[in-house]
């Protein structure tokens, strides 16, 4: 399932025009890379820019805000990267 994990942003990325404060969101899948994949190719997103870090996710700020949906808690999103890790 494709999750939403809100946040804020630490610092300005003049880059992709995000400025100290702006909402962020993680989006990310909880069973899949692929799902993951293609729930970017669907909004024109390329699956090379996912951030591999923790958890394989896209960053969503601005207009793309639109496109997330209800957002998991921290702990959530703690639970989701033990689990992926785990499958790893």
């Amino acid at each position: 399932m494709i999750r939403y994990h809100y946040h804020t942003s630490r610092k300005d990325i003049p880059r992709l025009g995000s400025s100290k404060g702006d909402p962020l969101c993680h989006v990310y899948s909880d069973l899949s890379r692929e799902e993951l994949e293609d729930w970017g190719r669907r909004r024109g997103l390329e699956p090379a820019w996912i951030h591999d870090s923790t958890l394989p996710h896209f960053d969503a700020f601005g207009p793309r805000l639109e496109w997330c949906g209800p957002g998991v808690t921290r702990s959530e999103l703690r639970e989701h990267i033990r689990a992926w890790r785990a499958r790893r």
